[in-house]
């Protein structure tokens, strides 16, 4: 019972990973606009931050759906890339 809990716990941090950073976009570029006219509008940073956060949903859903998020996650962390591997 209490490992379901957690297993569900986890599953919704993933998916608000992927979401969540969607909105973190909308928020960088609402600031860019913010910075060039010189003012800083909440109305901007509210409409950029919902538009990615509705972005965001919907990958993370699509996510969800196609290939999990646990996967996807995965794939990440284990890219050669990151994980600091070389093939030489």
């Amino acid at each position: 019972m209490m490992l379901k809990f957690v297993a569900r716990f986890v599953h919704v941090l993933l998916w608000l990973k992927v979401a969540v950073s969607s909105m973190l976009a909308g928020v960088f570029v609402a600031a860019v606009i913010c910075i060039f006219r010189d003012d800083i509008s909440t109305s901007v940073i509210a409409t950029f931050s919902g538009i990615g956060l509705f972005i965001g949903i919907v990958w993370a859903e699509k996510i969800r759906r196609t290939i999990g998020l646990s996967n996807f996650h995965g794939r990440l962390i284990g890219h050669p890339e990151i994980d600091g591997s070389r093939k030489k």
